[in-house]
């Protein structure tokens, strides 16, 4: 369920995405990846590796290291390490940001009755994370087209409460 709002998450941001797939190691095995989501920018394929550890416990720091065993592992290399769960031990959320994650914390196990606040916050960050890394003006264009968007609702929210006054 916890890959499945992360995969959602990255659909919206304009990736492709492949959940449960399985790549070649450095040893010729299989690694299976909870979410590997794809990009093309110009000649470059970003990639996004998420790991999703939707457990009622923190994810605790041999977590951290066994995820950062598996990607140097790899054949291909992930631009962005992503590891969700529900929460981080101090020390392996240190030791994933140490290790280049973007550690992000949903603050309970994801089931049916939170996906949308989990997708929400896994939204949040990493579309933060995305936009940070944009040029100063594309983020001050996203800021102006957010403050539109929010207005134009705004106003139709007055115009819904004015139709509503006519009802005959």
């Amino acid at each position: 369920m916890l890959a499945d709002v992360v995969a959602n998450v990255l659909e919206a941001l304009g990736f492709s995405v492949r959940v449960d797939h399985k790549v070649r190691s450095r040893a010729d095995t299989e690694i299976e990846i909870d979410v590997l989501g794809e990009k093309v920018v110009g000649d470059i394929k970003f990639i996004v590796y998420a790991s999703c550890k939707n457990w009622d416990k923190p994810v605790e720091i041999g977590v951290v290291r066994e995820e950062l065993g598996r990607i140097h592992q790899m054949l291909l290399t992930p631009h962005v390490r992503v590891l969700v769960a529900n929460s981080f031990t101090d020390s392996a959320r240190r030791e994933a940001i140490a290790d280049g994650f973007v550690p992000i914390e949903i603050g309970e196990k994801v089931h049916e009755e939170n996906v949308e606040k989990a997708y929400l916050k896994v939204y949040e960050k990493l579309n933060k994370l995305f936009t940070g890394v944009a040029p100063k003006w594309m983020q001050d264009l996203a800021e102006k087209a957010k403050k539109i968007a929010e207005e134009i609702k705004r106003i139709g929210e007055e115009l819904e409460k004015a139709g509503g006054m006519y009802k005959f």
